[in-house]
């Protein structure tokens, strides 16, 4: 089915309606489903929302450290509270957002035992910028086709790179930007999202949101609702059953895991 152009005509005439890069706002919002573990009610993962900085984060606390007494979920909550300050500041500051600057503050006053993945996304203008450390990413999807993918860093099979005291620090973090348009919408997430959902899954997840104009609210807990279901069905086809398999591995199924999901909508102003 050929999606071109179909929900942006749902939305404005473009020969009647046009907008400033700088009219461009995101509006965001997340879902997060944690792991079912009494002893970690919280998971590992967290994220933030800075809206009025045009700027969104998700990291995923490595659960390796449980087997030390360590709470790496701690971590990551930390390191987002103190990127969404970092954000405040820089934007207050300097009138735009750097996403690697950004990070390499927070990390700076992250205190914490653990590691974490990282993907920080801010709207400059026309174009999204990020940060990225780990497996955590972004999609962007436009008239319900993916047009980005952020790559992602490992240093093998279900190994990310990983922010810690005791491991990679920000400056290994990849900094790329792509292009975006109204109507254009970024799903971020974890691995819990991106391990289990497949990127033609999240297409129609988002094209068929849009089309009875479904909130970002409703369309992240949508889709994170959807990826529990993958992750806990024993023979789901998923990215991750996919990628063991390439890496020589026997496995079938879901993988279970916290799962958090933003999603923005790009929109002009006067649409707010």
């Amino acid at each position: 089915m050929d999606w071109s152009g179909s929900t942006r005509s749902l939305f404005f005439d473009q020969e009647t309606v046009s907008c400033t890069a700088s009219d461009l706002k995101m509006i965001p919002a997340a879902f997060y489903i944690p792991k079912d573990n009494p002893s970690k009610p919280n998971g590992d993962d967290a994220y933030f929302i800075s809206e009025s900085e045009k700027t969104i984060g998700v990291a995923d606390g490595v659960g390796g450290w449980a087997k030390h007494g360590i709470d790496a979920g701690v971590y990551a909550r930390e390191l987002m509270s103190n990127v969404a300050t970092s954000v405040r500041n820089e934007k207050k500051k300097n009138g735009i957002v750097n996403p690697k600057r950004a990070l390499t503050e927070a990390f700076r006053f992250t205190d914490s035992q653990g590691s974490t993945t990282a993907c920080i996304i801010t709207l400059q203008g026309e174009f999204l910028h990020c940060a990225n450390v780990g497996d955590s990413k972004f999609v962007l999807i436009r008239d319900g086709k993916v047009v980005f993918s952020s790559p992602i860093q490992t240093n093998a099979f279900n190994n990310p790179y990983q922010l810690g005291k005791e491991s990679d620090s920000p400056s290994v973090a990849a900094e790329f930007k792509c292009r975006v348009e109204a109507c254009d919408v970024i799903v971020a997430g974890t691995d819990g999202l991106f391990d289990n959902v497949h990127e033609r899954e999240l297409e129609t997840m988002v094209f068929q949101g849009l089309l009875v104009g479904t909130e970002p609210e409703l369309l992240a807990e949508e889709i994170a609702t959807f990826a529990l279901e993958k992750a806990t069905d024993p023979f789901a086809c998923t990215p991750f059953q996919i990628e063991a398999l390439q890496a020589g591995y026997k496995y079938l199924g879901g993988k279970y895991d916290d799962i958090t999901v933003v999603v923005a909508i790009i929109k002009p102003q006067e649409w707010i």
